[in-house]
Parts: C-alpha cells; sequence; structure tokens
C-alpha cells in the first residue's frame, strides 16, 4: 500500500487507539505530516527533540511510526523526572534522553539544534511552578513572564527553517472574571465538583450557590478549569495535577509571543476536548454561552 494520506489515516488509527489524551493524538498527527514533509522536502533524517517528555509517549509514538524517516541518534526527550527516563530509556533504546529543567539556559545550550522541537503539555507546567506562597496562588504575571523567556530559549534550538509544535491549554476568549450558572445533572457530577475545588491549588476555585441545590455560579476562568483538571481527580495523577493550571495564554497572547520570538504561525487550531462527556454531566445555563475551546495546537517555523 503506498504511503498516501489514506495509508497514514489508517495507520495511526489503529496505533493511537490505546492513547486516551485526544489532546495528545492531535499533536502526534500533526507532527507526523510535517515529519513526513521535512523527509520529502530534504531527504535527511528528521531531527527531533521533545521538552517535557515524561515516559516518551508522544516522541517515541513518532519514532515508532517514522523510523524510516528518522534516526534514533537524532531524536532527544529532556524531562526533570528520573523515574520516567528510566521508562524511555528501556522502551526506546537508542535515542539520548536528559534529565534537567528545560528552563535551564545552560542546559539548553548542550542540546544542538533540531529541525523539529514539540512542546506538548509542557509549558502550563512552567507557569505553575511561579505559585505564590504569599499570594496563595500562582503570581500570574510572574508566570506568563516567565513562559515568554522559556518560549524565547527554547526557540534557539532550532535549525535555520526549523519548526516548533505546540499543545497546551488555552485561556478562551471572553473576560475570565465573567460568571457563568451551570447546573449539574445529576449528584455524582455535584459530588464531583466540590471534591475538585476543595483539591484543586493554582487558584482559589469560588462559587455561588444559588436557588437549586444543582446550580452553581462561577467565573469563566474557574469553569474553565474545572473541565480541563478535574478529569485527573480520584487517579494517581491528581496528585500532581491539582497542583498545575493548565491554562495560561489566551490566544492573542500565544500569538505575541511566538511573534516576539520570530516564529511564524502556519497553523493555529483550538479546541474543546471531552465535549460528550460534559455535556452528560452539567449543562451551562447561562444563555449564549458553550463549553470553551481550552486546548490549542500551534506550529510555527523559525524566520
Amino acid at each position: 500500500m503506498p504511503e498516501n494520506d489514506e495509508f497514514w489515516n489508517f495507520y495511526w488509527e489503529i496505533a493511537l487507539r490505546s492513547m486516551e489524551n485526544m489532546g495528545k493524538r492531535e499533536a502526534v498527527l500533526a507532527a507526523s505530516r510535517l515529519i513526513r514533509k521535512l523527509w520529502q522536502q530534504n531527504g535527511q533524517p528528521v531531527r527531533l527533540l521533545e521538552l517535557g517528555c515524561g515516559e516518551g509517549q508522544i516522541v517515541g509514538t513518532l519514532l515508532n511510526g517514522h523510523a524510516q524517516y528518522c534516526a534514533s541518534n537524532l531524536i532527544a526527550g529532556v524531562d526533570h523526572n528520573a523515574q520516567s527516563l528510566a521508562r524511555c530509556r528501556n522502551d526506546f533504546p537508542g535515542m539520548r534522553f536528559i534529565q534537567g529543567d528545560f528552563t535551564d539556559p545552560a542546559l539548553l545550550s548542550t542540546l544542538g539544534r533540531y529541525d523539529l522541537v514539540l512542546l506538548v503539555n509542557a509549558l502550563h507546567e512552567v507557569y505553575s511552578s511561579e505559585f505564590s506562597h504569599a499570594l496563595g496562588e500562582i503570581n500570574a504575571p510572574a508566570a506568563k513572564r516567565r513562559v515568554e523567556s522559556a518560549l524565547a530559549e527554547i526557540t534557539g534550538l532550532l535549525a535555520s527553517g526549523g519548526w516548533l509544535l505546540l499543545f497546551d491549554g488555552l485561556e478562551p476568549p471572553g473576560h475570565p472574571d465573567e460568571k457563568l450558572q451551570i447546573r449539574f445533572l445529576n449528584e455524582e457530577a455535584r459530588a464531583h465538583f466540590e471534591g475538585f475545588t476543595s483539591q484543586y491549588r493554582p487558584f482559589r476555585i469560588s462559587c455561588r450557590e444559588t436557588d437549586s441545590p444543582f446550580c452553581v455560579e462561577l467565573s469563566r476562568r474557574d469553569f474553565t478549569r474545572y473541565i480541563t483538571k478535574s478529569i485527573f481527580l480520584g487517579k494517581a495523577l491528581w496528585q500532581t495535577e491539582r497542583l498545575e493550571s493548565y491554562q495560561y495564554f489566551r490566544e492573542v497572547e500565544f500569538r505575541t509571543a511566538f511573534a516576539r520570538c520570530g516564529m511564524k504561525i502556519s497553523e493555529l487550531r483550538t479546541l474543546t476536548m471531552n465535549l460528550e462527556k460534559w455535556q452528560r454531566l452539567v449543562e451551562i445555563v447561562t444563555p449564549g454561552e458553550d463549553f470553551p475551546q481550552e486546548h490549542i495546537l500551534i506550529l510555527a517555523q523559525k524566520k
């Protein structure tokens, strides 16, 4: 079977069935298309780097699918978690995995240059690291500056004409403090919300009770965090996910940050995840409001 779009659509449909996070699926599909394009243009193995690689789910999946386009010795991953990197080295021998903070300029200076750098669910951790004990929540202005600084350093890893693929959280349009009224569709959903608000730490989640025990009023910012972070409640990952804000920039802030770094955006998509699940649990009562597009995918090239 020739390796056309039909072939790759079929391949990824099979290969990604075990990948629960549909956002990560979108990142893999976008990276796959670009890797094939770069090979067709240059005829050289694609140099690939993932920052915040975790257990290698993204970069390893791409190598497994594109061994003919990528040489394992030209692929690297960086993460701060030694246990995750041990899993990477076991599952993907031949690739280079480095332990460290990918916002550290000294570390970045040792990594070399790449045709494609992946930032999949990574920069929101940089943002969340600016938690202020004095404020009792993330210092948002300082956190945004740190994200922009990290992004600028990271673009220095790109070869001439290199590409950066980002997939992460997105602050939706509208004022973050604007109030929304929601209705829980069953007791379990209401209890789940209570568990989330009592345990989530990056920002104080507040709500106002209404006349109905199943209705509450809360800010757009808090609602967005509820539907992106509470999916981890009760799972092992909750112990870390409860400490992180998935959202940090609005679309215009992403565009501005990429432009400042000398990056030209060729693809930008905003997505709503787990929509069918949430429609079974929560109804938005406020007229004209819908579930937000709380994820963003950006593919940009170094000018």
